[in-house]
């Protein structure tokens, strides 16, 4: 939790930066690939670019589960972050891993900026999806890839739900309410194990 922090931190210092640079009017970066243009599945439309960001995620996902699940480094990233100590007794260098995992998520957070900034591009465009995906983490559970992907889906749908039947004003709202309500009711988040440390 205090590396999140830190990272909040760092990205205010650096959209304040971005801003007195280039200024926070909203701009368009130009793409292979439309962001307007749909196509019919069904009764769904969906543009080029969608598509392009559900394969890209997807393929992600998919690296992050078999990197953390299978390999060494991974493994080490998991022990770090569960237990710092412990993981230092059995020779991991955890500054090194702390300073990987940075790396990667930096890494992801680039592909996603650069995937919604053709229908957007200004300073603060990343804070919902920041928000979005932190309520995700916290509903699923931080040391939960496959529970924050099926946290993300049902955040989505309670969001739109709330947004079709109640009122779409307050529709951001919902994942305020939701990190707010799982801290409450289970902090390790709701797929998340809870591990207890013994003295």
């Amino acid at each position: 939790l205090g590396m999140i922090i830190i990272t909040i931190g760092l990205e205010m210092i650096l959209l304040g930066l971005v801003s007195w640079k280039f200024g926070a009017d909203p701009k368009t970066m130009p793409f292979p690939i439309s962001p307007w243009d749909s196509v019919a599945i069904g009764e769904v439309f969906i543009t080029g670019l969608e598509m392009l960001t559900l394969v890209v995620a997807l393929l992600i996902m998919i690296i992050l589960f078999i990197f953390l699940r299978y390999s060494k480094l991974g493994v080490a990233m998991k022990a770090t972050q569960q237990n710092n100590m412990a993981a230092r007794v059995m020779g991991i260098r955890t500054n090194r891993i702390l300073m990987i995992s940075w790396g990667i998520s930096s890494f992801v957070g680039c592909v996603a900026g650069i995937l919604i900034s053709p229908v957007i591009m200004q300073p603060f465009m990343m804070w919902d999806p920041l928000l979005k995906g932190f309520a995700a983490a916290v509903m699923g559970g931080m040391t939960s890839l496959p529970g924050a992907v099926v946290a993300a889906y049902l955040l989505g749908i309670i969001e739109n739900l709330f947004g079709g039947y109640v009122s779409i004003e307050f529709k951001s709202a919902v994942a305020f309410a939701i990190i707010v309500l799982v801290l409450c009711i289970k902090p390790s988040g709701l797929f998340a194990r809870h591990y207890v440390k013994k003295v």
